[in-house]
């Protein structure tokens, strides 16, 4: 048991060989398969070897930090932030700068349950970003999260002043953040009542995902689900609707959702031929 435990940690450290460049990329694909311990054998082993400072160390560092900051169970978020402050310390001149300021402004916005964040302060962290680094994939981030602080006021007026930014934002980025960027425009259209463009805005959300092949649990089930039952109970487009419903069944036939979309078929072509009968009359 133990022993047999302590041979396979033995034996996984053994095998964290190679230049810090290619442990980098060993640690992010063991994290993207939450393989999380073989992830922090793989970035403690890259920070060995690169030269405190440098380029690859700052990336290490946040790879290790980003791993106790998000892996659950077993987070340590005191750990995590350590690090992130290390980095900016010891590598000010890294092009990980960016994204460390924002995983510390993430930090302050995502709070443990029963806590409150400090909107002030992660406001002024997130804007901080967007001044500092503009352009920047990570002030962009900064940017989307700043909306959604906005959204979750639930309120018409902030909902509104969303939109016209997420919008502008939309319109002008040719790829990057524009899934997100959509799917939070469909939060404001669902505050705002506006179904229609709810919809539309869940549809643009769900062409713009951009699709990682090497990830093995990406599944687009709930989200043939939600577009489906949009559009058949808070539109009435019942074409687009069995469009969804069709998707889910034949991509997915063993999940749970399987028996709601049968019964949302026939429910729907139940109501279409009730309406044509009164329609034709006696």
């Amino acid at each position: 048991g133990f022993l047999a435990i302590g041979l396979a940690a033995c034996r996984a450290k053994s095998e964290q060989t190679g230049d810090a460049a290619t442990l980098i990329g060993a640690g992010w694909t063991a994290y993207r398969l939450s393989e999380f311990q073989n992830a922090i054998l793989a970035f403690e082993s890259a920070r060995t070897r690169a030269e405190r400072g440098s380029d690859d160390w700052a990336m290490a560092s946040y790879g290790l930090a980003t791993t106790w900051d998000l892996r659950r169970p077993g987070e340590n978020t005191t750990l995590a932030t350590d690090l992130y402050k290390e980095i900016l310390a010891a590598a000010p001149d890294s092009p990980m700068i960016p994204w460390t300021e924002l995983a510390l402004a993430r930090q302050q916005h995502l709070v443990p349950v029963g806590q409150e964040p400090d909107y002030d302060a992660v406001n002024q962290a997130y804007q901080h970003i967007l001044e500092k680094f503009p352009g920047h994939l990570a002030a962009k981030e900064a940017f989307l999260y700043l909306q959604s602080i906005q959204l979750a006021q639930l309120d018409p007026q902030t909902s509104r002043a969303a939109e016209t930014k997420l919008l502008e934002f939309a319109n002008r980025e040719k790829k990057e953040f524009l899934s997100p960027a959509w799917s939070l425009l469909a939060v404001a259209y669902q505050t705002l009542n506006d179904q229609e463009k709810r919809l539309q805005a869940e549809k643009n959300s769900f062409e713009t995902t951009e699709v990682d092949p090497s990830d093995p649990y990406i599944e687009f089930a709930w989200a043939y689900w939600n577009l489906a039952t949009i559009a058949e109970f808070e539109v009435g487009d019942f074409d687009l609707a069995r469009k969804y419903y069709n998707l889910l069944l034949e991509k997915y036939p063993t999940d749970i959702r399987v028996y709601g979309c049968k019964q949302a078929l026939k429910r729907m072509d139940a109501l279409e031929a009730k309406i044509r009968a009164e329609e034709e009359g006696p």
